[in-house]
């Protein structure tokens, strides 16, 4: 059993394609250096994330000021 997993492990690791780390794709910023590049993604996401935090703050409120008749 113990060869069986030694060698599957070893097959999948022999069939795993290199990863290229400058591939060309929908997400490259031609004319930026890699770490502007980085900045303006983390930006976005970081304000992406704020927009969510402001919806789900403003959909869970509570409703409109209630009376006090209402409360009770």
């Amino acid at each position: 059993m113990t060869r069986l997993v030694a060698a599957l492990v070893l097959a999948l690791t022999l069939a795993a394609a290199p990863a290229f780390a400058d591939h060309p794709g929908a997400f490259r910023l031609e004319g930026l250096s890699p770490l502007a590049s980085a900045l303006v993604t983390g930006g976005l996401a970081l304000l992406v994330a704020l927009v969510v935090v402001v919806l789900i703050v403003v959909l869970t409120r509570p409703g409109a000021k209630r009376s006090e008749s209402d409360e009770g």
